[in-house]
């Protein structure tokens, strides 16, 4: 009997990328609706850093609550400032590596082709693309009250 689910971990990335949209297409969080916008960039200066948001979508079933979906685009050496989350973010980085660490934590290293989690109110005092030659990019999505933001810096 063939299985019906494929383990995430044997996908190529652009498999992952896919099954990830899809999912959240399941979810009721359909791109129909929405359109690519650019965000202001997080860091000043060069390297500049870019969000663009490819979805924004709201949830019936949630009144007040929309996803957001980013495309997050890091320039080789580019790092974010000290921040938070003020909601779960769950991310797939599409191409490139990033180095990461939570206060009070070890550094962990990602690499293209895995998911990550971004936790709630926790200090995200290291988030940065260790690579001098080539650039970073992830997707990460969000649920959260309409309006609201997904990243603060203090």
């Amino acid at each position: 009997m063939t299985p019906i689910f494929t383990p995430a971990r044997r996908l190529r990335p652009q498999s992952r990328l896919l099954a990830v949209l899809l999912a959240l297409s399941a979810l009721g969080c359909t791109a129909g609706v929405a359109r690519p916008a650019n965000v202001a960039p997080l860091a000043k200066g060069p390297p500049a850093i870019s969000r663009t948001l490819l979805l924004r979508q709201d949830l019936p079933q949630l009144p007040g609550w929309e996803t957001r979906l980013y495309l997050v685009e890091y320039p080789p050496g580019a790092a974010a400032p000290i921040h938070h989350h003020p909601v779960e973010g769950l991310g797939y980085v599409v191409s490139g590596r990033f180095e990461s660490a939570f206060e009070g934590e070890h550094t962990t290293l990602v690499f293209a082709g895995q998911s990550f989690r971004e936790r709630t109110q926790a200090p995200h005092v290291l988030f940065r693309n260790p690579d001098a030659k080539r650039p970073l990019k992830f997707v990460i999505a969000f649920v959260v009250a309409r309006g609201a933001p997904v990243l603060v810096t203090p």
